[in-house]
């Protein structure tokens, strides 16, 4: 009766182990992670995606347009910037923000009443750069797994096709 026991606890142990290393995890741009870590990813990318449509509809005679910009970019920095260390969230709302970054540069846009050009969208391209990468640091545990992550990100979104498609289209 005690062998049976031991036998049968083992048993479910080792199957246990094998379920925990075996059962599939999330994984995003080659990086293993966990749901959580799936989810902000996911989460970081539809804010993206979101702010870069937004982008988009952009016009300088519709203060709704800004309005709908600077909402997107309040919810990017305060999604998007969970798990940073005060460095990389500062880089993130200084890329994304109302000081020198993506929202300042719209908005300094609409005051002189003049569309997305070359000149902004190179501006925002390395303004994206910052936000994809920092936004991928928030759900990964290195600096390699963020910047695979950020690539993947940067390819799903096709984010410099639609930056430069904003740029030409003025």
């Amino acid at each position: 009766m005690k062998k049976s026991f031991w036998i049968l606890a083992s048993v479910v142990v080792v199957l246990l182990v094998a379920a925990y290393f075996l059962y599939p995890r999330a994984s995003f741009g080659g990086v293993q992670m966990s749901e959580k870590q799936y989810r902000q990813v996911q989460r970081s990318k539809d804010n993206i995606d979101t702010l870069l449509t937004d982008l988009g509809k952009y016009q300088p005679t519709q203060g709704s347009t800004v309005t709908k910009i600077k909402k997107d970019v309040d919810q990017l920095i305060s999604e998007n910037g969970q798990n940073l260390s005060t460095a990389d969230f500062d880089k993130l709302e200084a890329a994304a923000g109302d000081k020198g970054g993506v929202l300042a540069t719209i908005e300094a846009a609409q005051k002189g009443r003049y569309l997305i050009d070359g000149d902004i969208a190179s501006v925002l391209h390395a303004k994206f750069s910052v936000i994809v990468q920092q936004s991928a640091k928030s759900a990964t545990e290195s600096d390699s797994q963020a910047g695979r992550v950020a690539a993947q990100i940067q390819k799903d979104l096709s984010v410099d096709s639609r930056l430069y498609k904003l740029g030409i289209k003025s």
